[in-house]
């Protein structure tokens, strides 16, 4: 009973088998129809304008025979000068089958060639109207752009008008006919191979090639950047001739032919000079050698040239494009190996390989092999240019491993010297520190010595020369306030003048009281003086202290007014009394000269400048600091 259910299954699945296979079969009618055969004949009296909208066949034209396809005119390698004027046509037609009709009826189709070439123009008819035919010049006419024709829902006849210029043959590849989804993706990608990536690709590079020749320009004895640049700008002047075509181009097609040829022979010339400059060495021989056939190659084919037209053959020409390669790949090739650089040896094979590629090229140009076979030199251009960006990679590379290693010996050394400098800045410091000590030790004991030494000794002699008759202590209190003054002028925020004077004020305050003279307190913000340090700061507490001292003593003033304010880079204390006016150059020296004689020299001595001045109700005493620091000191 098992092996009768596992017959029965075996039957059925051979049973779906057949049924697909069958359905298979009955489907293969609506696949896309490959075109391996058409009609073909020649006629003479071509012309190369633009075709008419509706077909006209001359009417003493050989009979149609039967053609494999490609279709392949042969040509001349030596045409005839005399012949180059002569225009033929060839005709190319094939029968549309109903077979092709897909499973949606009304789907339109599409005609599909890899490649047609020739120095002419080509047109495609479909049932007498004209569908398609090339715009551009007769030599560049979008020879390497597939054919991508819509050929509408039913069509059934088809004509290829192929114009030929002279004894330069053509060719057409083979044909296929579907729809949309069914060949889209051919076409894409044929287009991809054969016109988009030798554009993005040779776009790529010349942006390279223009960023090397700005690193040229600023280091001028790097000369292989400027022969990558020329390197980068040859290839994608010769990657030219696969894009143009669709469009007439916007220079004589001459001139456009001349720049294609000539580039490939630039662009040996700069790698193989590159790699010498790599390698460091020169032939100078081979050198000049290869310059000297690159201008006669771009010299004898300018269009100018009479030497062009009469006697140059291209073919010659091409052959002499492969002999200097030839040659210049062994040289290379032994440089690279005495060398012993692997990426230069890289760079020289990859070199010489270009030698069989152009070979393949040329022949695929002279249909030789296959018209459906693709221009191999654009890819080879390609991996040379990175084969340079990976040998300018390899010594940028190896210029920053020598960096890093002069960086690191420098960083050794830094941090050496470093080192030395810390501990000769310690001593420095310890050795700053301790002046520093010294000298404020040393403006203390003078200032002591000035002020509260200075009030002790009077008060010492007014005691011994009058006993009772004073008060000592209003004496004592005046050398506390000196004390207390020089104690004050050490504090961190002395370098705010408000916050000194208001100190001046709190000590000064009881006393001015105590002898019945009001104070005006009419100061305003002004900007912190940069130059205000602890000794500076006791000099404007002494100059003002004194002013108040002089108000006191000789004024006989009810008030006292302060001041302050700022104009431009300079602050001005103001102070002004109501006593008797005063002038400074009444006093004589034994009745208080000394003291104006302290007060210039305190002003003198932190850039400050004093002056009094008397009016109807008193007098004035100016005291102008200035904000930035002071060019002179005393």
């Amino acid at each position: 009973m098992t092996a009768r259910l596992i017959w029965h299954r075996w039957l059925a699945l051979a049973l779906c088998v057949t049924a697909i296979l069958a359905s298979a079969c009955a489907h293969a009618a609506s696949l896309p129809l490959h075109l391996a055969t058409a009609q073909l004949r020649i006629t003479p009296d071509g012309s190369l304008e633009s075709p008419p909208m509706q077909l006209v066949m001359p009417a003493d034209a050989e009979p149609w025979r039967q053609t494999p396809l490609p279709v392949v005119v042969p040509r001349q390698i030596t045409p005839d000068s005399l012949d180059n004027g002569a225009v033929s046509t060839v005709w190319v037609r094939v029968q549309v089958p109903d077979a092709t009709g897909t499973a949606n009826a009304g789907d339109p189709l599409y005609l599909y060639a890899a490649r047609w070439q020739t120095v002419g123009r080509l047109a495609v008819y479909v049932d007498g109207q004209l569908r398609w035919h090339s715009r551009a010049g007769p030599v560049w006419n979008s020879y390497n752009y597939p054919l991508w024709i819509p050929l509408g829902p039913h069509p059934h006849d088809i004509v290829v008008r192929m114009d030929m210029t002279g004894q330069v043959g053509g060719a057409l590849s083979t044909m296929r006919i579907g729809t949309n989804g069914q060949l889209l993706w051919r076409y894409a990608v044929r287009s991809f191979l054969q016109t988009q990536f030798p554009y993005l690709s040779s776009g790529a590079l010349l942006a390279i090639g223009i960023f090397s020749l700005m690193v040229w320009c600023r280091r001028r004895a790097e000369s292989r950047y400027l022969l990558c640049f020329l390197a980068a700008g040859s290839y994608f002047l010769h990657t030219l001739q696969y894009l143009v075509g669709q469009d007439p181009l916007p220079i004589p097609e001459a001139w456009f032919t001349w720049l294609a040829f000539n580039s490939i022979a630039w662009l040996i010339l700069a790698c193989y000079v590159f790699i010498f400059r790599y390698l460091d060495v020169r032939y100078r021989r081979l050198e000049a050698a290869l310059t000297c056939i690159v201008v006669f190659l771009a010299t004898s084919t300018l269009p100018l040239s009479w030497f062009t037209h009469a006697v140059f053959l291209f073919p010659l020409a091409q052959l002499l494009l492969v002999c200097l390669n030839l040659t210049a790949s062994i040289a290379a090739l032994q440089a690279s190996w005495r060398a012993r650089s692997r990426e230069a040896l890289l760079f020289s094979i990859w070199n010489a390989m270009s030698t069989p590629i152009a070979v393949h090229d040329v022949l695929l140009q002279n249909y030789r092999i296959s018209i459906e076979g693709i221009y191999l030199l654009s890819y080879l251009g390609c991996v040379q240019l990175l084969l340079f960006m990976y040998l300018m990679y390899r010594r940028y590379i190896g210029a920053l491993d020598q960096v890093a290693q002069v960086n690191a010996s420098l960083a050794m050394r830094l941090a050496q010297r470093e080192a030395e400098l810390n501990e000769s800045h310690r001593q420095l410091r310890e050795i700053e520190r301790r002046e520093t000590l010294a000298q404020e030790r040393q403006r203390l004991l003078e200032d002591m010595h000035d002020g509260l030494g200075s009030s002790l000794m009077s008060a010492l002699r007014v005691v011994e020369q009058r006993g009772a008759e004073i008060d000592v202590a209003q004496l004592l209190r005046e050398c506390i306030d000196d004390l207390k003054l020089t104690i004050d002028s050490l504090e961190p925020d002395s370098a705010d003048l408000l916050l000194l004077l208001a100190t001046l004020r709190y000590r000064l305050g009881p006393r001015l009281e105590a002898a019945g003279i009001g104070l005006v307190w009419e100061v305003e913000d002004v900007p912190p003086l940069q130059w205000l340090d602890p000794q500076g700061a006791l000099h404007v507490l002494r100059i003002v202290q004194e002013v108040f001292t002089n108000i006191l003593k000789h004024g006989n003033a009810t008030v006292i007014r302060v001041q302050t304010h700022a104009v431009d880079d300079t602050v001005t204390v103001r102070i002004h009394d109501n006593g008797a006016p005063f002038d400074p150059g009444a006093v004589s020296p034994t009745r208080g000269g000394r003291g104006l004689t302290n007060l210039h020299r305190r002003a003198q001595a932190i850039g400050a400048t004093i002056g009094w001045q008397a009016d109807a109700h008193g007098t004035w005493f100016d005291l102008l600091l200035a904000v930035a620091r002071p060019t002179a000191n005393a």
